[in-house]
């Protein structure tokens, strides 16, 4: 059995709580103690959180590419979905865990809006859109997180499409652009919005 078929398994014979938003989640299985699995899906990803003693310990992210495991499946949550919690066997869940654990917990923290340093969002008064297509060696790189910085502030935050595409609205200015890799690394590209670059697609090729 695949690792996914082994905890859909396990999901089969257990209750439900939820749906709940991932700092919900956290809050309700840390003040309970509660040892789980927290599920999360939708077309093309399934996410697999594994709880002990109310901690995330484990976690498991499944998608038509192949599975990631511990803090590189967290580091792709984008925060906004909804989780499942399944209680189940401890001793199942620490076995589990010995092969997706999550060393760094915090990474579950991402999405508190005070670990952001988020400016306030450009409305109307922005000058324009500025977009761009991510690609490595020509091909484009579907669901990579860009990260918009000026002045070593993050003003946006966004994930590339499955053609590789995202895009942000901009004042005229000096922007630095943040690709976050798969690994955890990141690679920082500087660039100047101004009114050429209106109705434009910029292609990025991180090679």
């Amino acid at each position: 059995m695949t690792s996914k078929e082994i905890l859909e398994s396990l999901l089969e014979s257990s209750e439900t709580q939820g749906p709940f938003s991932l700092q919900n989640l956290l809050e309700m299985t840390r003040k309970e103690a509660l040892f789980g699995i927290a599920k999360s899906a939708d077309r093309r990803q399934a996410w697999y959180i594994l709880f002990s003693e109310g901690e995330p310990n484990g976690a498991i992210l499944h998608d038509d590419k192949g599975c990631l495991f511990g803090n590189k499946a967290v580091y792709l949550l984008k925060g906004n979905e909804q989780f499942t919690f399944y209680p189940v066997n401890p001793a199942v869940i620490e076995r589990i865990i010995l092969g997706c654990r999550v060393f760094d917990r915090n990474l579950f923290d991402r999405g508190k809006a005070r670990d952001i340093p988020e400016m306030k969002k450009v409305g109307e008064t922005g000058a324009g859109i500025f977009a761009m297509k991510l690609v490595k060696e020509g091909k484009p790189l579907p669901g990579r997180r860009i990260s918009i910085r000026k002045d070593n502030q993050v003003i946006a935050n966004d994930f590339t499409s499955s053609e590789g595409k995202v895009s942000f609205r901009l004042l005229y200015g000096r922007y630095e652009c943040v690709v976050h890799e798969k690994d955890l690394s990141t690679k920082t590209y500087e660039f100047e919005f101004d009114a050429g670059l209106l109705k434009q697609v910029v292609t990025l090729d991180i090679t």
